[in-house]
């Protein structure tokens, strides 16, 4: 039985996983715009917030000492600022920085005060005003630089994004691996499917450890159930016709032959005509049951075709012979084989056939060209297509059993059927591989 190639189709599996990880990347990017969005006014909120209150406390500080005219010693005094915070008092007027802190720069960062946080011309500080209560002349600035707040928000946004792609990966593995476990009675099934034969009861499925399975495995069984009654049958059927057809027919031509002895001469013509037609119906008679016989698989030996056709009788039709190599092939079937085509070929006016016979590289072929009648380009097309889907039926242009047996032979063995085009008369190449290797000659 041919097997079906897997390598194009899609994976259930391998589908669900990449959907997966596709839904665990796009939630990973939406995760990082949310924290973006966030980080951008949250933790810009909470900065403007710290810069306030440490504007606040530096300024409750800074009065005290502004009023007893201490500020440059404090700045001098105390010079271990945070880098990234820096204070100035700048003279209202003039715009000149009276004091500040050891890291600040000599130029004010505002020349007015605004009782809201604001970004510097040259965006490089955020500052927060105060006035001195006493003296409006004068007024403080506090600032923290812009590089220290895009430093803590890609901090916040980068540790975020990282913990949001390694939970998305953590996810994926772990629904992959749980797609997996949940696929595996599917797989099981297949397996199970794969080895089962109807008409072996040991191989029959059990029934699955997933609910949405046991409906298909059910299927499968009943299925198989049936088949292996209709086999049944079809033995029962087969016994009976051998031994109901080949008694009359056997009788037939036994009582023919006595005719065309006792028979005058002008009735002789017609009483052989008789006899050949019931000699064609006891072989196709032979082929129908052998084809339906007990066993399923073919009866494999080593043969010649020249051995196989020694018995046959065609009249006038001469089989010549190119080649005559062994095959390995049930005899029986592939003599059913030959008594219809070489029997097509006569009834389409053949008068000769030429056979060739081979084997190479583990495969058997068999080719069977005659100078009949042919038939038009059209109609071959024709019957490669319905052969093709195995379409027996009085539409595919398919008359007769030769072609039919021919294909249903050739498939038995695990082969195909070719119809070449040829001028004139009609061409059958039938291959299949060797399961044994043949003797040698």
């Amino acid at each position: 039985m041919p097997r079906f190639k897997t390598a194009g189709l899609p994976s259930i599996r391998w589908r669900i996983t990449r959907t997966l990880l596709l839904i665990s990347l796009l939630w990973a990017l939406l995760v990082a715009g949310v924290v973006r969005y966030v980080v951008h006014h949250e933790v810009d909120e909470l900065m403007d917030q710290g810069l306030r209150e440490s504007a606040e406390v530096l300024h409750s500080v800074l009065a005290v000492l502004h009023r007893q005219g201490q500020d440059q010693q404090i700045a001098q005094t105390h010079g271990e600022y945070e880098e990234h915070l820096v204070w100035q008092i700048i003279q209202l007027q003039t715009g000149e920085v009276v004091s500040q802190s050891h890291k600040a720069p000599v130029q004010a960062l505002l020349p007015t005060p605004d009782p809201q946080p604001r970004n510097t011309a040259d965006g490089l500080w955020r500052v927060m005003t105060f006035s001195f209560q006493g003296d409006p002349q004068h007024f403080l600035l506090v600032a923290q630089s812009e590089e220290e707040r895009v430093e803590a928000r890609t901090e916040a946004a980068t540790y975020t994004l990282i913990g949001a792609l390694l939970m998305s990966v953590l996810a994926t593995a772990l629904l992959s691996l749980l797609v997996r476990r949940e696929l595996g009675p599917l797989s099981s099934l297949s397996r199970a499917v794969a080895g089962y034969d109807p008409l072996r009861p040991e191989t029959l499925p059990q029934l699955p450890e997933r609910a949405e399975l046991v409906p298909m495995a059910q299927a499968i069984r009943d299925l198989g159930g049936r088949l292996a009654q209709r086999i049944a049958s079809e033995r029962a059927f087969t016994a009976h016709a051998a031994h109901a057809l080949r008694t009359p027919l056997a009788g037939i031509d036994a009582q023919l032959a006595i005719a065309l002895k006792e028979a005058p001469e002008s009735l002789r013509p017609r009483l052989t005509r008789s006899r050949a037609a019931a000699a064609r119906l006891n072989r196709v008679m032979q082929a129908l049951l052998t084809m339906f016989r007990s066993g399923s698989e073919p009866q494999r030996q080593t043969v010649r075709v020249s051995e196989l056709l020694t018995p046959l009788a065609f009249g006038e039709l001469r089989i010549e012979m190119a080649s005559d190599a062994p095959v390995d092939a049930d005899p029986d079937l592939l003599s059913a084989v030959l008594f219809n085509l070489l029997d097509n070929a006569q009834r389409h006016q053949a008068r000769t056939v030429w056979l060739t016979v081979g084997n190479e590289a583990g495969s058997n072929r068999l080719r069977l060209q005659d100078d009949g009648q042919g038939c038009a380009a059209s109609q071959l097309q024709q019957l490669r297509d319905a052969l093709a889907r195995q379409d027996y039926g009085s539409g595919s242009g398919l008359k007769g059993l030769g072609l039919i047996l021919a294909d249903l032979v050739v498939r038995a063995h695990g082969g195909q059927i070719q119809l070449p085009s040829v001028a004139p008369g009609f061409c059958v190449e039938l291959s299949w591989p060797a399961a044994v290797a043949p003797d040698s000659a």
